[in-house]
């Protein structure tokens, strides 16, 4: 009886509070709308502070062009005809389509390729370059912008803009130590819009456009959480979370547009494309997850059998993967397969030197663990001859983005080093080959810093260390020689960009912040090697680029397998002082001349 009451008495509950909330849900409707309205007005307005920050549109032009044409091969996140159009838009005079959030893309977007680019005239102030000063400016700029953007109303530029922006800060190696964290905000960013998600299975209708460009978004920022995860050897958020996001197909900007209403199919892997990166990328993700669980995990005791099983899977994934003509003339076509390809494989073969690091001492004890060395050996030096390609090209945006000049030298001349005097296994009869492949890793550094700046000095002083005590192992120099120029190589770098300064450092200015020749210590017995300082003509290097392919610098201690026994002890981050480094420099070498 009781329940008939109430039903009896719902349709007159709902009649009444229809008729005294009608007037709140009609104001509440109206407030949203006009709340819509008002962010879209805002949306549209520009941004002066930020275009005061824009160089010249031929500045922009070049900076723009190189990111399209090297950057957007490998992480997709701008659909380029659109940009383009918009683009046009923005510089026509008279237009009204200069909205803060186009601003604020452009200035991310230069910040990649800001270092990356020839410039015509480059100076120094500290141990910073004008070029990546430039690029620490827009990147705080569009920075600031992002962080006082709306969390909840986002759209697609808002992601754009965060990725180019972690893109920026790894090409740079802006706060290096925040890449981790930055890589798992935006993944986590990505979940709280669905990204991980199908969109073609959701019930909102997204339009055909807008489902692709999620798929690269979520694509691109997967790849930057792989890969920073391996650099700092971190756990992935990815290895926990269930995500069925399709992987983009393989197609080209020109075959879909935002009036698209049917995707075209995938074009088979051999056909290459813009997006040819991220749809084989997805392939090996499966293999690249379950390694990143298996390195980061609890326990570093790894079955010698799962080893050699996991070496096998990737070996398999490497041969799977399609071989395009990399020979092409830059001057009829802007899509060069060498990014996409170099990248494919080096991402794999990354993983072979942390599989393998753990029983190279051990191949004294059981010569089943030689198969090791080879192939821990075999990886590094693939990975220096895939970069030296792009190098020959003077493709740096690769590099930029990875630490592997830096890893594999003291790879190479790790494992090496490990070889008796006079043996003649395979590694050391290609020796010699060795010390060519660690200067083609020095070089690709030296580029780095010519552009970037010094400012945190410790891995080329660990790769010029690494080189000198390979070449006294191997006999090619008397250890004292070796250890003089090494140190000769590091210093005449810092004095290349002491002599670039704006405006120019005298040795007396020098002098007085201290930064003066280190003790004779460094030079020893250099049998007629000598520093070049300021004060000598010939230290006073003219500023010149080669094309190379520079690589970002790595903190040995966010990566434990890199070093001997895990040893993070070596300070980073500290003063480029001469002085301080000089005698840092000569610690650095130790006992080890004595050894062998």
């Amino acid at each position: 009886m009781a329940f008939v009451e109430l039903t009896g008495l719902c349709p007159f509950m709902r009649e009444t509070a229809d008729e005294w909330l009608r007037p709140v849900i009609i104001h509440d409707r109206k407030d949203r709308k006009r709340r819509q309205e008002d962010r879209e007005l805002m949306f549209d307005q520009p941004d002066p502070e930020l275009e005061a920050l824009l160089p010249t549109k031929e500045e922009v032009d070049a900076l723009v062009g190189i990111y399209l044409d090297q950057f957007e091969q490998i992480h997709r996140i701008v659909h380029i005809p659109t940009f383009k159009k918009e683009y046009e838009a923005y510089w026509t005079p008279g237009s009204n389509k200069r909205y803060a959030a186009f601003t604020a893309l452009l200035l991310a977007m230069m910040a990649v390729t800001s270092t990356v680019h020839t410039h015509e005239s480059l100076k120094f102030v500290g141990m910073m370059s004008s070029a990546r000063h430039c690029a620490e400016k827009w990147i705080k700029a569009a920075d600031d912008w992002h962080s006082n953007q709306s969390q909840k109303h986002r759209r697609l530029i808002h992601y754009q803009v965060a990725c180019l922006l972690y893109l920026a800060k790894r090409v740079n190696t802006y706060k290096k130590k925040r890449f981790w964290t930055g890589s798992g905000a935006l993944i986590q960013n990505g979940i709280a819009v669905g990204l991980h998600r199908e969109p073609s299975h959701m019930a909102n209708k997204i339009t055909i456009y807008n489902q692709e460009m999620r798929r690269r978004i979520w694509t691109t920022i997967q790849e930057f959480d792989m890969q920073a995860s391996f650099d700092h050897g971190l756990p992935t958020l990815l290895s926990q979370l269930h995500y069925d996001t399709s992987p983009p197909r393989n197609l080209d900007d020109e075959d879909f547009d935002e009036n698209t209403t049917e995707l075209p199919p995938s074009k088979p892997a051999k056909e290459y494309t813009y997006s040819s990166f991220q749809n084989l990328a997805r392939q090996s993700l499966p293999l690249r997850l379950e390694l990143s669980r298996l390195l980061t995990g609890p326990t570093s005791d790894i079955d010698y059998d799962q080893v050699i099983r996991y070496t096998n899977d990737l070996t398999q994934e490497i041969d799977a993967l399609p071989s395009w003509d990399t020979n092409v003339d830059p001057t009829k076509t802007k899509k060069n397969p060498l990014i996409a390809y170099t990248l494919l494989h080096v991402q794999l073969r990354q993983y072979i030197i942390p599989l393998h690091q753990p029983y190279l001492k051990l191949r004294k004890q059981n010569s089943k663990y030689q198969y090791s060395e080879i192939i821990y050996y075999n990886a590094a030096r693939d990975i220096v001859l895939l970069h030296d390609k792009l190098y020959e090209q003077g493709i740096r945006a690769l590099n930029f983005l990875r630490e592997d000049a830096l890893t594999t030298a003291i790879n190479l001349c790790s494992v090496t080093m490990l070889q008796p005097r006079g043996s003649t296994n395979m590694i050391m009869i290609n020796s010699h080959h060795t010390l060519k492949l660690i200067e083609k890793c020095l070089s690709m550094k030296e580029d780095r810093l010519l552009r970037c700046g010094n400012n945190e000095p410790w891995g080329y002083s660990i790769m010029c260390a690494a080189l000198g005590l390979l070449e006294a192992h191997l006999g090619t120099k008397p250890s004292e020689v070796a250890k003089s120029s090494s140190a000769e190589r590091f210093v005449n770098l810092h004095y290349r960009l002491l002599a670039n300064q704006e405006p120019p450092t005298s040795s007396s200015q020098l002098a007085e912040v201290g930064m003066s020749m280190p003790p004779p210590m460094v030079t020893g017995s250099n049998n007629g090697l000598a520093l070049d300082v300021p004060d000598r003509p010939k230290s006073v290097t003219p500023f010149a680029f080669t094309p190379s392919m520079p690589t970002a610098p790595l903190d040995p201690s966010s990566a434990p397998w890199l070093m001997n026994n895990g040893d993070t002890t070596q300070p980073f981050n500290l003063d480029p002082s001469l002085e301080l480094l000089g005698i840092n420099l000569n610690e650095l070498w130790g006992e080890s001349w004595e050894l062998g």
